[in-house]
């Protein structure tokens, strides 16, 4: 049974206790599910879980908040190396990542600065409504001109 949140988080988007009573949320690409474990609304500040099938593909993308990232389970290979479990890394805003292939069903423990916006490489953005779906927000042009440059650093 779901753990009911502390009065302290009323107004606060938060899944406590065992993950598994929660579901999957599909994102936009075909094999990638996240669950949102916890969400401020005022910072946007988010916790989630997420997970690429084997053979699956995470695309490469950008995001407007600083990003970590630790693989729990599984193998994901991106074009630099592969990731195994138990490696962290910090994304800076505005960082190309991916794509991660799944070699093995994956899951990651991320948490994002602030409310989690992917933008890809072709300019198709996709935002965070605060319980993990995911909504088209257009396409940035900018996007499709920065081969790879951090947006916020360089």
């Amino acid at each position: 049974m779901a753990k009911q949140p502390p009065r302290q988080l009323e107004g606060f988007f938060a899944r406590l206790g065992k993950h598994d009573e929660h579901p999957w949320e599909p994102l936009p690409w075909e094999g990638v599910s996240n669950k949102v474990l916890f969400s401020d609304p005022v910072t946007g500040f988010t916790i989630e879980l997420a997970r690429v099938e084997q053979g699956a593909a995470f695309p490469a993308h950008y995001h407007t908040t600083m990003q970590t990232l630790f693989l729990v389970s599984g193998r994901l290979r991106s074009p630099d190396d592969t990731i195994e479990p138990g490696t962290f890394n910090v994304i800076p805003a505005g960082e190309l990542h991916g794509p991660f292939e799944a070699e093995e069903e994956s899951v990651q423990f991320k948490v994002f600065s602030s409310l989690p916006v992917y933008i890809l490489t072709d300019g198709a953005t996709y935002i965070y409504k605060r319980d993990g779906r995911t909504i088209a927000a257009g396409r940035l042009d900018f996007a499709r001109e920065l081969a790879g440059a951090n947006f916020v650093h360089d």
